[in-house]
Order: structure tokens, then sequence, then C-alpha cells
């Protein structure tokens, strides 16, 4: 019954019917073959890379401070002294210290705005080839990257630690096995979330091919916080360099120190494959360094984290050239301490919470104590 049925209405078309049938059946065949070798050639390159392909060791000089626990010389300031982020016997310059035990780690210098217009020239000259490179290159430079990391975890944590004051096991937990996932990640999916994704037009739009597709914005400026020196700096420059992004960071003048040390570690992953190191700078300095960055013209988009009242500024910065900006506020993380807790503080000592998006250390005196009587009838 139903092969008599379809007999007819072959036998019923016009031989310009027959021929369109014919067309969209061979297109269809053509979309659905391609939708499933397309991911398979994709993921057979992927194996090809990853097993077959060796991954060059990158070398550059460490400071004795960043090489060995005992590397700093310097004694500790007298009678428990808050550190100073200025001196006035070395002007234009951050004075960088340990915060868990007040020792003097060195000096950065203080940025201008023209130091950091000059920087971001040098990125947006630098993106404009990097641009240019395939996916299998950009893999290669953060697998690069994260070859080094994993062989170097002693020397980020040491980093980590003696710049932000926090243990040497919560910058392996919170910082580099964050950061080995996120190249992880970056690599097995960043290529196929930055394909061209097509929209359907509807009826009306017959004629018409509608699709997403993603390109680089240019230069990336980051400023970033204290907490997460290391992570919150090669966070962004995995992603922005994967999606052909120069990434220019500001980082926070409270771990200025570090960031020189994660700074040639990016940078001598782009150099050992050819590519051009001044696709990643960083900015050291004070609060004129962060205005710099976001004014520049040179910077095509700004990603914040940080204080509400340093957000409404940096958009403000922003919406005068109408800059595209992300901002990741604070601000929403009290911590209430009813009247009978126990507290036991030790001089010099660092907490998780200092670290993790809640009140600083430094600053638990200053928090209201709630009895527990007066959330009772309200």
């Amino acid at each position: 019954m139903v092969q008599s049925l379809l007999h007819q209405l072959l036998f019923s078309l016009s031989e310009n019917q027959l021929t369109l049938i014919a067309i969209i059946g061979l297109v269809s065949s053509l979309y659905l073959v391609s939708s499933i070798t397309g991911p398979l050639v994709q993921l057979w390159n992927q194996i090809y890379e990853f097993t077959l392909i060796s991954v060059p060791t990158i070398r550059f000089s460490i400071d004795p401070s960043e090489a060995s626990d005992d590397g700093v010389s310097s004694k500790p300031l007298p009678n428990h002294s808050k550190p100073s982020l200025t001196d006035s016997n070395h002007p234009g310059q951050i004075q960088c210290f340990d915060p868990s035990t007040l020792q003097l780690l060195g000096y950065v210098t203080a940025m201008n705005a023209t130091q950091v217009h000059e920087l971001c020239a040098k990125a947006k000259v630098a993106q404009r080839s990097w641009a240019r490179t395939t996916f299998a290159q950009r893999r290669m430079v953060l697998r690069t990257l994260q070859k080094y990391i994993v062989s170097h975890q002693e020397e980020i944590c040491r980093v980590c630690s003696r710049d932000s004051g926090k243990a040497k096991v919560d910058a392996l937990l919170g910082e580099v096995m964050t950061t080995c996932e996120k190249i992880r990640c970056i690599n097995a999916h960043g290529e196929h979330w930055l394909q061209r994704q097509y929209r359907p037009t509807g009826p009306m739009m017959l004629h018409k091919t509608a699709y997403v597709e993603y390109v680089p914005f240019g230069v990336l400026g980051i400023i970033a916080p204290w907490n997460y020196p290391f992570h919150n700096m090669l966070n962004h420059v995995i992603s922005g360099l994967f999606s052909g992004n120069a990434v220019v960071t500001k980082v926070s003048e409270h771990t200025s120190w570090s960031a020189g040390y994660f700074t040639r570690m990016a940078k001598a992953a782009l150099t050992i494959h050819g590519h051009d190191p001044d696709v990643v700078q960083t900015i050291t300095g004070f609060g004129e360094a962060g205005a710099a960055l976001v004014q520049c013209q040179d910077v095509d988009k700004i990603i914040f984290t940080g204080s509400p009242a340093v957000g409404k500024k940096v958009m403000e910065g922003c919406s005068k050239t109408l800059k595209p900006c992300v901002l990741e506020l604070g601000g929403k993380d009290p911590m209430v301490f009813c009247e009978d807790v126990i507290m036991k503080v030790k001089t010099r000592v660092y907490i998780p919470l200092s670290n993790t998006c809640v009140q600083r250390f430094h600053d638990l005196f200053s928090i209201v104590f709630i009895s527990r009587t007066s959330f009772h009838g309200q």
C-alpha cells in the first residue's frame, strides 16, 4: 500500500520538481556528512597534536628570592610595623613586602600614564600577528606554559605565598591547580567554543544565512586584585591569548613583586615558539596606572575585579568612549560574629578567608559583633 502511494506520488511530480528534490537530498546528505566528519577530523587532529608532538621546555632567569625559601636576606620590620608601599628614598617605585614576615622583597616601578600607554602600544602591534595564528599554535603555547607550571609548582607556590602572605598549600589548591585546569579546559574545548555558529533565519529570509562569528577584540586591559596573584593574572592571559587577543594586566600594588616572575614565564612560552612576547604586558603602579589603562585608546576592552567604588570609576572611564567592560565587584561577603564566638588570634597568621573574597585578616577587629538575642522578634 505504502509503496503504491509512493509510486503514484513520484509519477505525479514534474521533472523540475524531481530535480529540486534530488538537489535538496544531496545538500542534506553533504551537510550530514560534514557535521559528522568535521568533529571527527578535529578530534583526530587533537589526538595527534597531544600525543605525537612534543612540548618544549622553557627556561628563564629567576631571582634567589623566587628560587629558595631562604632567598630573602632582608630583616623584618622592627616592632611589627605596618609596611608602607612608598619610600621617599625610592621615588616612583613600589616597596614590596612579604606580609607574613614583614621582610622587604624589593622595588618595582610605579608606572605613570606615559609608560602605560607605551606598553599598550607595543601590545597592539604584537596582537596583529598573534591574531593570525592557528588554534593549534595557541594550544602549543598554553601546553608549554602548563608544562612549566607543573614542573615548577614549588617555585610558583613560594612566590605566591611570599607576595600575598597565604600558605603554600593554599597557593597550590587555589592558584596552581585552578590555572592548570583552565589551560586543560581551554585546550580541550576552546576551538569548538569559538567556531562560527549558525542561526535559523525564518521563512521570510530563506535566501539569507545568519551566523555568529567570534573575532578578537584586540587588546584586553585587565585590572586584577591582590588575593590570587598567579591565577588572577594567568587566568586572563590564557583565555585572552587563545581567543587571539593581546593581554595587558595591571596587577595590584600589594602583589606587584610576583608579577615579574609570572610575566617572564608567559613571555618565555611565546618566545620559544617564535611569537612576539609583547602580546603579553604587565603594568605595576597605583591608581594613576589603572586609570591610564582604562583611558588608553589602544585598549579595546577592560576587565576589572575589585571594589564597587573603584568599579564605578572604571565604568565611568569606559563610558566616555563606549569601551566595553566587565566588572566583578566585591562587597557581598560579610562576616558575622555572634557574642559567643571564641577567637584565638596569633601574630602575623594568615587564614584562608583573607584570600577568598571575605573580610581581610587585619580588618577583623572592625567587624560589629551581633548578639544572638537581637535576631529574635525581628
